[in-house]
């Protein structure tokens, strides 16, 4: 409520009143005067229990009509006059789903514990901050903001982990995805320029979606020549960039004159495929180049048997 004046005194911030009525002893039980900290004559009236439960249910109109009783009762026998609001709100958080109610308190048979349970994590990825989850200082704004830092350094720590063992995940499998991808580029199905591709074999629809990989930052007889020097030397293995391609474009692109600048760029303009290191390909890759290696064997197999007979 926005008052004309403070007519409550400047030097007071919280009175409460007394109610006859055990039902209704939440009803207006306890004032805040904001006007030190909202620079007005501000009045904030608490209501709780059962009453806050009518509260909700209630015309403002009504609400405000009582307020004023209750204010009036108070002050008229002291002489002092309690005018009409300039402006008055009534909130309804109770029937908030994201809330239900203003902030928290301590039950009969609750202890501070229960604040820390409702502070508990669930599996380090859902967190809960607010009032009602800290013992220290429940029902009050510092309280809220200070349980904020709280889980922003809980997700931060949780975020560490979280990224330190992905890498190590990362660190493990790139190191036999690059190798799977090698073997499969030791025989590619399709070669033209610095471009190789290999495909399921198993899979004659050219829609298909096979790897094709691009040697990047040498002419094409140079690229050659540093492949075949790298199976001495680790350390010379040229500059390879992968992408996902159809058959179909693959041979298209084969097509393309120019030379590997102009098919490098139809690449990317006309099919708009993006070129990326063994290590980003992920497990969409990994399960393409497995299925192609069993393919693969599976195919050698079959001439074997082929052969015996």
């Amino acid at each position: 409520m926005v008052f004309p004046h403070v007519f409550w005194g400047e030097e007071l911030d919280t009175f409460g009143c007394l109610n006859e009525r055990s039902h209704q002893r939440g009803e207006f039980f306890l004032f805040y005067g904001y006007h030190t900290v909202s620079g007005g004559p501000v009045l904030i009236a608490l209501v709780a229990g059962e009453a806050a439960e009518t509260f909700e249910c209630t015309e403002p109109s009504i609400l405000l009509h009582r307020v004023l009783s209750v204010l009036r009762g108070i002050y008229t026998p002291k002489g002092i006059d309690v005018p009409n609001p300039i402006q008055t709100i009534c909130t309804r958080w109770g029937g908030d789903p994201l809330s239900y109610g203003s902030y928290s308190h301590v039950r009969v048979q609750s202890s501070g514990s229960d604040y820390d349970l409702l502070a508990e994590s669930v599996g380090n990825r859902l967190f809960f901050a607010g009032e009602a989850t800290t013992r220290q200082h429940p029902a009050t704004m510092h309280g809220a903001f200070l349980s904020g830092l709280r889980e922003a350094s809980c997700i931060y720590r949780a975020t560490r982990r979280n990224q330190n063992y992905l890498r190590k995940v990362i660190q493990k499998n790139v190191g036999s995805s690059n190798d799977m991808l090698e073997d499969l580029f030791e025989k590619p199905d399709l070669e033209f320029g610095n471009f190789s591709c290999v495909f399921d074999p198993s899979i004659e629809d050219p829609k298909s979606i096979g790897f094709m990989r691009v040697g990047v930052g040498s002419s094409e007889n140079s690229y050659k020549q540093e492949l075949t020097s790298s199976s001495q030397n680790a350390l010379t293995i040229p500059l390879q960039l992968y992408t996902f391609i159809s058959r179909e474009q693959a041979c298209g692109l084969e097509l393309v004159t120019g030379g590997d600048e102009s098919r490098l760029s139809y690449l990317v303009k006309v099919f708009g495929l993006k070129l990326m290191g063994p290590s980003a390909i992920g497990t969409v890759g990994n399960s393409l180049a497995v299925s192609i290696s069993n393919a693969r064997r599976g195919r050698g197999r079959n001439r074997m048997s082929a052969g015996r007979q």
